[in-house]
């Protein structure tokens, strides 16, 4: 335990030493910051020049769950940019032989990251959530979001050479963004084309339109882990 709680200590200096990581982690609170400041007076002023009710509102629920899902994607980006730094220095594969093991190492570079980001996650969308969702919607989607970091992270250390190809690489989950507005305009059941897209099932279930499509959210994101897994073991840590 002393070994893996200095090794995680020595991530978070990491982080702390570049600014570029430290913005990852800051990332959140400011995303929140311009939704909860900038979003309801833009609808005020919609509303007030086209004269309508409502046009912003209905869609609140998906600037909550775009919060919830970055959160850990950028949690989990910083920690494979670390292990990417690592590896070209060959650090990843002589911590094979330390106390810590693969296991203690991976837990500390990816594990925390995943694990922290959920508990901010939860407290930032707390903070600044626009529908007020209960935690009975937000824990899953929460937790959810954090085993997708998990797959963000394996994936950018697996097809990346180093920590700028990382950068690039962590676009690509831009494409898993598409779920949600799939899921809101494309009508049934040319939507479900995009089921297999987590983010398909998790706007699927934060909108109402299905109580347990957590569950393949859930499925989906363990499927999409399993892509990188081996290249990630053959390239990091053999």
């Amino acid at each position: 335990m002393k070994a893996f709680l200095s090794i995680t200590a020595q991530f978070f200096v990491q982080i702390r030493s570049d600014l570029m990581l430290a913005v990852l982690f800051a990332a959140p609170l400011m995303m929140g910051s311009v939704f909860y400041f900038g979003v309801p007076p833009l609808e005020d002023f919609l509303c007030d020049y086209f004269e309508k009710q409502a046009i912003l509102t209905p869609y609140y629920p998906l600037f909550d769950l775009v919060l919830i899902i970055m959160t850990p994607l950028l949690f989990t980006s910083a920690g494979a940019m670390v292990i990417l730094d690592e590896a070209d220095l060959g650090l990843t594969r002589a911590v094979s032989v330390t106390p810590v093991g693969r296991i203690g190492y991976l837990g500390s570079r990816i594990g925390v990251p995943a694990v922290l980001s959920t508990v901010v996650c939860v407290a930032v969308t707390l903070i600044f959530g626009l529908s007020g969702l209960s935690l009975r919607i937000l824990l899953p989607l929460a937790l959810c979001s954090g085993a997708f970091g998990v797959f963000e992270a394996l994936f950018i250390t697996s097809f990346s050479g180093n920590k700028v190809e990382g950068l690039a690489l962590s676009k690509f989950s831009g494409l898993f963004m598409a779920g949600i507005p799939i899921s809101v305009l494309v009508p049934a059941p040319a939507k479900y084309l995009s089921g297999v897209l987590p983010t398909f099932w998790m706007t699927e279930f934060i909108t109402g339109e299905c109580s347990l499509c957590i569950l393949p959210a859930f499925a989906v994101v363990l499927l999409w882990i399993a892509v990188p897994v081996r290249k990630f073991k053959r390239k990091i840590l053999v």
